[in-house]
């Protein structure tokens, strides 16, 4: 609740006429040093904003006449992408006049729709430090050919912005997004002719960030993949900009440096991210693209553990499979022993998606451990506050003769119904069959269901008899079961959803296993063979 008082009496003091004049009270500042942009632009993209196409985080907004700042039906990531410019990039691929023109008449437009001055969305430290990036790295295109008083409009409106994320940077209460902030502010103190405090501010508060908020194994502490890959992109404008014009410090290289190793170790089969603790997934080539920025070379060998983030991975054949094996913490999802699994370049098992949608409802139903495919007890998350959630124990992996295993269990349940849930998941070397046994320790009376959602490209449809499930994907059939069920336990399938990155929501199924504990709880075995059709 103070939170929000205090954000609500930050936001009334941002829009007042006193701060405006502060903010432009000082003398506009000329752009001394040019910082190139690192990410290369596509020609084919500026001629469909030529054209009114606006193409963002896999939604398009068609508007011809004039630029839609603030449409309807689109997510944060839409947003962020329109007002943060980065597709100016594609304005430089394509150069020439209308380049130059278009670049300019967008800005105005931008300038003239009320977001010159304070804007909750527009003037978000994140979105403002990618902007600031964008307008520095592409001003030759802008201001090519330019009249006086749009050159003066735009270096007076960059000077102010530059200001305005200096004075809240600190306050900022951002997570991974703060880097991207940080990154304007970088940027902005190397670039602009009065620079020199604001840069010395953004690297003291740039160490501490990583210190603070960087794990041993190069994943962000929200343990989001997709959060990981952002600050590394963040990180690479950064390296490159402060090499060229200022001094680096080592711990830059080195964090750049293991977290392209996390990076590669939770990539799936097609090339995307594991979409755990409510990340995206990101497009194979827009990951490629950042490894290569980061001029590592990386070793054939991926790492199978991320100890500090808690995340475990088996390989084998086509089989790709990474598990959460991780501590709670606030605010995080309540996946606790949940896994993703591809097959080739197929998704199969997955959760249903990232917390994108700006609804409370949504969040909370994505958040939920029901969400991922894992193991529920009594229709409750395993991370809920009131459980107070003991730390996941004795994680272990082995060496099979026949593949590798990975045992971990979790305390999540135990305050509530003193159950803790233990689950092994054991991979052949062909990657073929995958064998799981999900366990609860516990006494009678407690229901429990255990999730497995598949990918809207996997289809299932029960045996006859209901003791199988079979999956079709089109690299193959898999079949799912239950191992000696001696406890009857039930194999059912029902609908499920998929959140993709652009916050559409796809429908897909599930597999589900539900049954009862007895006197000393219940042990589920499982297994998904591959199917030679």
């Amino acid at each position: 609740m103070f939170k929000t008082i205090n954000k609500k009496i930050t936001n009334i003091i941002h829009k007042s006429k006193l701060y405006k004049i502060w903010l432009n009270s000082r003398n506009t500042e000329e752009i001394t040093n040019i910082i190139l942009d690192p990410w290369s632009g596509n020609a084919n993209f500026a001629d469909e904003i030529f054209q009114g196409r606006y193409n963002f985080a896999g939604k398009e907004i068609h508007a011809p006449r004039q630029p839609l700042w603030d449409p309807p039906g689109v997510g944060t990531w839409w947003l962020s992408e329109m007002h943060g410019f980065s597709w100016l990039r594609h304005f430089k691929a394509r150069e020439g006049k209308a380049a130059q023109q278009h670049s300019r008449a967008l800005i105005t437009n931008w300038m003239n729709s009320g977001h010159s001055d304070w804007h909750p969305i527009s003037w978000r430290p994140d979105i403002l430090g990618r902007r600031i990036c964008a307008w520095i790295a592409h001003s030759d295109l802008i201001l090519n050919d330019a009249d006086e008083s749009f050159r003066e409009k735009f270096l007076k409106l960059l000077s102010s912005q530059s200001r305005h994320l200096s004075n809240i940077i600190e306050k900022s209460n951002l997570e991974a997004e703060k880097f991207t902030a940080i990154r304007g502010l970088i940027i902005s103190g190397i670039s602009l002719s009065k620079g020199a405090k604001r840069l010395n501010q953004a690297k003291k508060v740039l160490l501490k960030c990583i210190e603070r908020e960087i794990l041993d194994d190069g994943c962000y502490i929200n343990r989001q993949p997709s959060s990981t890959l952002e600050i590394l992109a963040d990180l690479i404008w950064i390296r490159n900009s402060l090499y060229d014009h200022d001094s680096l410090p080592e711990i830059i290289n080195t964090t750049i440096t293991k977290m392209s190793f996390s990076i590669r170790s939770l990539r799936l089969g097609d090339g995307t991210l594991a979409r755990l603790n409510g990340g995206k997934s990101f497009s194979r080539e827009a990951i490629d693209k950042v490894l290569d920025k980061t001029s590592i070379k990386l070793s054939s060998r991926i790492s199978g553990s991320l100890i500090t983030a808690g995340y475990e991975r088996l390989a084998a054949g086509r089989t790709i499979i990474v598990m959460d094996c991780s501590q709670a913490q606030e605010k995080i999802y309540s996946g606790s022993l949940s896994f993703e699994m591809s097959v080739s370049r197929d998704r199969l098992i997955v959760n249903c998606g990232p917390g994108l949608i700006n609804s409370e409802k949504w969040q909370k139903a994505l958040s939920a451990s029901a969400a991922h495919s894992t193991l529920v007890i009594n229709d409750t998350n395993s991370s809920s506050a009131k459980n107070k959630r003991i730390p996941i124990i004795n994680i272990k992996r082995s060496v099979l003769t026949g593949g590798e295993q990975i045992f971990a269990s979790h305390n999540g349940y135990y305050n509530i119904f003193t159950a803790k849930h233990e689950r092994t998941l054991q991979l052949d070397k062909r990657g073929t069959i995958l064998k799981g046994i999900d366990s609860i320790i516990s006494g009678p009376g407690l229901k429990f269901q255990i999730h497995f959602h598949l990918h809207p490209r996997a289809t299932t449809q029960l045996s006859r008899n209901n003791e199988k499930a079979l999956i079709s994907l089109p690299s193959g059939g898999w079949e799912f079961s239950i191992i000696n069920n001696k406890n009857s336990f039930d194999l059912t399938t029902e609908k499920s959803i998929y959140i993709e990155d652009d916050e559409t929501t796809t429908n897909s199924q599930q597999i589900i296993i539900s049954g009862n504990t007895s006197n000393t709880g219940a042990k589920i075995n499982w297994c998904l063979i591959k199917k030679y059709l």
